[in-house]
């Protein structure tokens, strides 16, 4: 016996499992105090710096950012990998 809803139920699983491994830009939207970033992921992770912001912000290429100590942004280069709270 088979049972259409099943395998409709199981394909649409996998369609999602599949699409949710790939990379996805970010999407910006306007905001009442500034921009937010939808599809980034904020909290602790590594991320690649695409660029920095005098005195202490560095920006990932999901366009969050991370305020660090003045230390920590002088020693850290642009396209290199950093570990910080990403918000």
């Amino acid at each position: 016996m088979r049972h259409p809803e099943l395998f409709l139920v199981v394909g649409m699983g996998a369609a999602l499992l599949v699409s949710g491994c790939g990379t996805r830009p970010p999407v910006i939207e306007p905001a009442p105090h500034g921009a937010v970033v939808t599809s980034a992921r904020i909290g602790m992770y590594t991320k690649s710096v695409m660029t920095k912001k005098e005195p202490d912000t560095l920006l990932a290429d999901d366009g969050t950012i991370c305020r660090v100590s003045a230390d920590r942004f002088r020693d850290t280069a642009v396209h290199t990998l950093a570990y910080c709270n990403w918000q």
